[in-house]
């Protein structure tokens, strides 16, 4: 290049002065490249036309499809639209199975809670215990007359067939065993009549529904609970012919057929259809179908254990709890 002394700058025409380095992100040459059309998708980052201070496009298939920003954060750790795997289940319908805070425990539908079930029926027997123990005493008067008409028909007919011999006596020893077999199923239904008067009550409590006295002598579905007894008391008579194992096999069958008398009254099935359905939910969850069983029993046995009046307060508490137990096994109504 020449020396230029002297005042006078170069011409622009000048071949021997090199032009000026172009502006960043502009292509070399006087004239600047046209804008994109409307619509189209900008040039990538460093070709000839791309525009100044553009942000380089996402590469392909990135998430959220607008350049220069970084994803949407997902709730999860994941960026939208990236695979991954999904939260863990939650019961309560919370990420991670946490509870809303402030929310009572409850079970999940179809599980029992023995100790929640023990408080529920303890606290409404306390709401109605009025209604519970008139009910209770005026049904114990009922089947200890029975009882004593019965206990006195049989102790004659003992009597009388004592002193009985030959064809006579083996005829009245027959009528005898009729007789204990009458009184025996006789008691049985009065028994099964008995629990569903405090299950029928239990049901209108777990309902929200006030009870009174007159609620615990309801006379509706006492077909199929004749019927009920029928069946379990030639069960029992049959077991009674066993020493030892029939006791234990008699036993068995009352655990299985546990919510009988609650499917009768509460599903109007007959007595075959609710021994099925008894059967289906002890055998769902045997180990809390046991517990129940064992609590309801062992809790009607400490009221008869304090001088008999003790039942007054087990028998509603233990229907209520039989009460609590089905509805969960079914997911029915239980009032708080």
């Amino acid at each position: 290049m020449s020396e230029n002394p002297g005042g006078t700058p170069p011409r622009d025409d000048d071949p021997s002065v090199p032009p000026p380095p172009p502006a960043f992100g502009q292509p070399s040459g006087d004239v600047p490249p046209p804008p994109p059309a409307e619509g189209s998708a900008p040039p990538p980052y460093g070709t000839p036309g791309a525009q100044p201070g553009a942000y380089p496009p996402p590469p392909h298939g990135a998430p959220g499809g607008q350049p220069g920003y970084p994803p949407p954060a997902s709730p999860y750790g994941q960026p939208a639209g990236q695979p991954g795997y999904p939260p863990p289940a939650s019961p309560y319908g919370q990420p991670g199975g946490q509870q809303p805070y402030g929310q009572p425990y409850a079970p999940a539908p179809g599980q029992v809670d023995i100790g929640a079930g023990f408080s529920w029926a303890f606290t409404k027997f306390g709401q109605n215990w009025a209604a519970f123990v008139l009910g209770g005493l005026a049904w114990f008067a009922v089947i200890l007359v029975v009882g004593f008409i019965g206990l006195g028909l049989v102790g004659g007919v003992a009597a009388v067939t004592s002193n009985a011999d030959g064809v006579a006596g083996a005829a009245a020893g027959l009528g005898a065993s009729i007789g204990i077999a009458i009184f025996i199923a006789l008691m049985v239904l009065l028994l099964v009549l008995f629990s569903a008067a405090f299950i029928k009550a239990g049901l209108k409590v777990a309902g929200g529904q006030p009870i009174s006295v007159g609620d615990l002598f309801d006379t509706s579905h006492a077909r199929s609970l004749l019927l009920l007894a029928l069946i379990l008391g030639g069960v029992g008579l049959l077991a009674s012919f066993i020493p030892i194992i029939g006791q234990l096999a008699f036993v068995v069958v009352g655990f299985f057929v546990f919510y009988a008398v609650v499917a009768i009254v509460d599903r109007n099935e007959g007595p075959i259809d609710a021994i099925r359905t008894s059967v289906a939910l002890q055998t769902r969850d045997l180990g809390t179908g046991i517990l129940v069983y064992l609590l309801v029993a062992v809790v009607s046995w400490i009221g008869t254990a304090v001088c008999g009046i003790g039942v007054l307060v087990s028998l509603p508490v233990g229907a209520l709890l039989t009460v609590y137990a089905y509805r969960r096994l079914t997911n029915g109504q239980i009032a708080a």
